[in-house]
């Protein structure tokens, strides 16, 4: 049943994208862009293989796909495959490389957490992605040397049920999450999402997030994957602590019963990018999904099908969400590849807190 309408509000969003793309502004073409559309031309395939809903999927990539027929009249067959985790596929594709297999995916969609080990594998492409949306893709939002395009601001948070836990706003730093009244309310993921930024040294450090995650096991009533929001919404969940895109809420079927509340203390903006494979089959085609994924209608994609984009564009939806949470005093971590990559004993700390809240 939650398939089934995962699938009826992304073909929504994806009607609604083809329904209004003719009144979206025309794309320069660069001398730089023109090199990709020809390859893409020639290419005429795009291989996507990611989580089911990260970048609205199957959907996402049918919405880009129509949009390089609009933009630049060419033919490019999408195929997307389903992966379950964004560390399997990297080690799939990584395996790939190493044995000269072209790369089952054109284009890999993750974290910092993931994309940063992999930086001096010389398995991503650098890419001149200013060159090619000039205006709209700035400094700020590629990293890695052009190898790393930032399309998605996720931000963990509480997300709960209006009725079931309606005091998460009363939650003013994480130690409220200790008290006795709050015992049983929530639920956190196996994998400890959300936690892991706590264990930097600027933040709490190693000893006194392990206390805080021992303390947390005696307060939970489960472990739940992100993803499980049917059950918040039904009311069997209280709340999520954390959610790990901190979007559902403004997804529309959800809004009069969910909503996420920010805890001061851990405060976090986790971006997801787009990497092109070194060894990708279809590396033009993969390069024109991230713009697609870039431009102003489809971020706007993207937010109906998931209720986050990227706040690092001054008028996306998540970047007024922030500014709000920023006018109330909010101080977000940015977790970027270049903080990642600063932080290198968090990966196996992590992993010990995981071990803890699985021994509950």
């Amino acid at each position: 049943m939650a398939g089934h309408l995962l699938r009826s509000v992304l073909a929504a969003a994806l009607a609604a994208f083809l329904s209004t793309a003719a009144y979206a502004q025309a794309i320069e073409i660069t001398p730089e862009l023109k090199k990709v559309v020809e390859g893409a031309k020639t290419e005429g395939k795009l291989s996507i293989e990611t989580l089911p809903d990260v970048l609205a999927g199957a959907e996402g990539l049918k919405a880009a796909t129509a949009w390089m027929k609009r933009e630049f009249n060419i033919d490019v067959e999408g195929s997307f495959v389903p992966n379950p985790a964004f560390a399997q596929q990297l080690g799939k594709l990584f395996t790939e490389m190493q044995s000269g297999q072209k790369a089952s995916s054109d284009a890999y969609t993750a974290t910092a957490v993931q994309i940063t080990p992999m930086l001096d594998r010389n398995i991503f492409v650098s890419v001149p992605w200013s060159q090619l949306l000039p205006g709209r893709i700035t400094a700020n939002v590629v990293e890695a040397d052009g190898r790393a395009l930032r399309v998605l601001t996720q931000m963990p948070g509480i997300l709960y049920n209006k009725t079931r836990f309606a005091d998460a706003p009363q939650v003013k730093e994480m130690t409220d999450l200790l008290k006795p009244e709050a015992k049983g309310k929530f639920v956190t993921t196996p994998y400890l999402a959300g936690f892991d930024v706590l264990l930097s040294n600027d933040i709490w450090g190693y000893d006194k997030t392990s206390d805080y995650i021992t303390k947390l096991a005696g307060q939970i009533s489960g472990l739940v994957p992100c993803g499980a929001t049917e059950r918040i919404a039904s009311g069997e969940i209280p709340a999520l602590i954390f959610d790990c895109a901190g979007g559902e809420h403004n997804r529309t079927r959800f809004k009069d019963v969910l909503n996420l509340h920010v805890i001061p203390d851990n405060a976090q903006r986790r971006y997801t990018y787009i990497t092109v494979m070194k060894h990708a089959a279809n590396p033009n085609a993969a390069i024109l999904y991230a713009l697609f994924m870039s431009t102003p209608e489809g971020q706007k994609f993207v937010w109906n099908a998931a209720g986050f984009n990227l706040d690092t564009y001054p008028n996306s939806e998540r970047a007024q969400e922030i500014a709000e949470l920023e006018r109330r005093g909010i101080k977000f971590t940015d977790v970027t590849i270049d903080w990642w990559s600063k932080q290198p004993n968090i990966p196996a700390q992590h992993a010990n807190l995981i071990k803890l809240i699985q021994r509950r």
